[in-house]
């Protein structure tokens, strides 16, 4: 019956509700506000309202990130992550959102805004293992934009670059938490990052989309001193807290 209300509940917010605001019903974002048709999923991602979006990266992500905490959320996408890690923070930490497509900047931006999430910086841009510009391909749907080294598949947009060392240098910051989810361009974020794990140990959210990915980045983070815990269960994990050991 309850899993019955929701796919009601979804399809109303997904298919009768304009595409306004609605805020979070339960979970660490209680309260937070976000655009209905912002995410991808079912209903126009009606299920950040009932915190059934990513729900164990989401209470990973709360158990880990403590007040006064520095974030890289890369990949930010719409803002889910980067709205969760600014409250977690909260006004004593700061949050460096990266987003590069042009309509998730609308969303992040937007997402921002309305939380009043003044401790977060938005950067529009990709990150990768060297500044400068590179083509992004924008993908099935609004989750899966990513950078590309081949002649894009489809619809694709070209994108300014950085990577991470440089803007930890131009901020002056290093972050404590590292959010990763580049839908392919992990390993290249990382190698932009290594002046940043030499002289730290932030923690990792890490996400992988094809086993060699997923054995690549692995290797290069347990190489450095690093412990991974899947963050879902079965046999084949793609996403993965990673701690120093």
């Amino acid at each position: 019956m309850r899993n019955a209300l929701r796919s009601v509940g979804r399809f109303v917010f997904g298919r009768m509700m304009p595409r306004a605001a609605y805020p979070v019903v339960r979970g660490p974002l209680k309260g937070a506000r976000f655009v209905l048709g912002a995410f991808a999923g079912a209903g126009g991602g009606a299920t950040v309202y009932f915190n059934q979006l990513e729900p164990e990266q989401t209470a990973a992500m709360a158990a880990e990130i403590a007040p006064g905490s520095l974030v890289f959320d890369v990949g930010a996408n719409a803002g889910y992550y980067t709205i969760l890690a600014s409250r977690l923070a909260g006004p004593d930490g700061r949050v460096v959102a990266f987003e590069p497509l042009e309509r998730n900047l609308a969303y992040l931006q937007r997402h921002v805004e309305m939380n009043r999430a003044e401790n977060v910086t938005v950067l529009a841009s990709a990150c990768s293992d060297v500044s400068g510009t590179a083509t992004f391909e924008i993908g099935e749907n609004i989750a899966m934009g990513r950078l590309s080294d081949a002649a894009p598949a489809g619809a694709s947009v070209t994108v300014p670059t950085v990577t991470l060392d440089e803007i930890a240098e131009r901020l002056g910051l290093t972050p404590d938490v590292i959010k990763l989810d580049v839908e392919g361009a992990e390993m290249a974020v990382l190698k932009g990052a290594g002046g940043i794990f030499e002289r730290a140990k932030p923690t990792v959210f890490l996400s992988t989309h094809s086993n060699e990915l997923r054995t690549e980045c692995l290797a290069w983070l347990e190489a450095r001193g690093y412990a991974a815990t899947p963050l879902m269960g079965g046999d084949d994990p793609h996403e993965f807290l990673l701690k120093a050991r």
